[in-house]
């Protein structure tokens, strides 16, 4: 074919649509191969079900066959009812059909199976409903992770978390017990001087009782005056010896809202024989509108009256005049020390009221190299047979389970040493 310009044209023929080669094939073969290399080397199982086909297995990957000891040919073509147990086909099938119903991917973060080696395997399972556009088949294809190890390693931090709870109650309890120990040791201290505190009444009832029985004369001035002293008397020693049977009582922790003032006076009452004993004289001074911290009001006594007989005992040592000063305050932080050395678990925090019970002695103070041990078990500066060096430990666990500190240390500018008590009150929301 010519133009006027003598250029020829060849026409190029578009040619008709060829058939595969039969040299295709084997390369389609090969491309199916390598896709099934690359489904077996998954790192997790991969299964297909055909939900038009009753939810039988099409695909079965080597993960798979690992995690259920079940081999890709006892596999395909069979039901879950077929090859697993009837609880764990049952769940299969029931979740099965509720992601085909929704008709979106669904995550199941633990299932069960139960392989044939008669052992559980936990797995994270994603399913996913497809529909086939070939062949028109529902498929539902599932993707599962092998979590055993992970459970199993949670099961056993359970185990140990819980054993871990029943040490810590058995610790409580044993701290609970050392705290009554040290309680009775206290009340063996105590013991004289609540003798003494209760004979002045009985002296005293027995006189009215005396001048009662000598005859009673309505019109006698001094007899209304008699039986009012007699009934203080009595009120006065059941004071003191239900305060004794209060105090050495074996009982839980049971914190309430306290006023502390009276709580301090009373265990003033108990050792008041003490002080009187060690002709100490004893100041005590209460801020104004005090909040009420969360005591349990007899351990706490036992903080108090240990501080104070281990005050008197350092007075006695001295030749200063002998005074016990103790001062409640309280304030709200309006910054926080960080204190590494802390033994509780609760720090103070900004914001918080905190109330401060400071207990001085003029004694003897403590040496340096015992003021780092004097919370230490088992320490004490006493002679052998004179106490069992519990004390002040018990007075720190006290405390520390009422979330607040204790410190002591020596006063600055007079001999004598300073404890402080350091509480937080309650909060009030709103």
């Amino acid at each position: 074919m010519g133009h006027a310009n003598g250029i020829k044209t060849q026409k190029i023929s578009r040619g008709k649509k060829k058939k595969p080669s039969p040299s295709s094939r084997p390369r389609k073969k090969a491309s199916l191969s390598y896709l099934q290399s690359v489904i077996d080397n998954l790192p997790v199982a991969l299964f297909a079900k055909d939900v038009t086909d009753d939810f039988r297995f099409i695909l079965w990957n080597k993960k798979q066959e690992s995690i259920t000891t079940l081999p890709r040919e006892k596999a395909l073509g069979k039901r879950d009812h077929e090859i697993f147990s009837a609880e764990s086909a049952d769940y299969f099938r029931e979740v099965d059909e509720a992601v085909v119903k929704r008709g979106k991917i669904a995550e199941i973060p633990e299932e069960i199976i139960d392989t044939e080696e008669g052992g559980e395997v936990y797995l994270r399972t994603v399913k996913v409903p497809i529909q086939d556009s070939e062949t028109g088949h529902s498929l539902l294809i599932g993707i599962s992770e092998d979590i055993t190890d992970r459970v199993k390693a949670r099961e056993q931090l359970e185990r140990l978390n819980q054993n871990l709870s029943e040490k810590n109650r058995e610790l409580e309890s044993t701290q609970l017990q050392l705290i009554q120990a040290e309680k009775l040791e206290s009340i063996g201290r105590l013991a004289a001087g609540v003798a003494h505190e209760v004979k002045n009444p009985l002296a005293l009832l027995l006189m009215g009782v005396e001048y009662i029985s000598s005859g009673i004369d309505p019109d006698d001035p001094n007899l209304e005056v008699i039986l009012s002293e007699m009934n203080e008397a009595i009120e006065r020693a059941d004071q003191i010896v239900r305060g004794l049977v209060d105090f050495s009582s074996d009982r839980q922790l049971t914190r309430e809202e306290t006023d502390l003032q009276p709580l301090i006076e009373h265990v003033l009452l108990m050792t008041r024989h003490e002080l009187t004993r060690g002709s100490v004289k004893v100041s005590a001074k209460f801020q104004k509108d005090l909040p009420k911290p969360l005591l349990d009001s007899r351990k706490f006594e036992q903080v108090l009256i240990n501080l104070i007989l281990n005050a008197i005992h350092a007075m006695a040592e001295s030749d200063n005049a002998s005074e016990l000063s103790i001062k409640v305050t309280s304030k709200t932080l309006d910054k926080v020390e960080l204190n590494e050395g802390a033994r509780t678990a609760r720090r103070f925090r900004k914001g918080d009221t905190v109330i401060y019970i400071d207990v001085k002695d003029t004694g003897t103070g403590i040496s340096k190299k015992n003021l780092e041990k004097i919370f230490d078990p088992f320490f004490t500066t006493k002679a052998t047979g004179h106490g069992t060096g519990l004390g002040l430990s018990v007075v720190r666990k006290i405390v520390e389970l009422h979330d607040g500190e204790i410190s002591i240390r020596n006063r600055l500018i007079t001999e004598g040493a300073h404890a402080r008590i350091t509480l937080v009150a309650p909060r009030r929301d709103g």
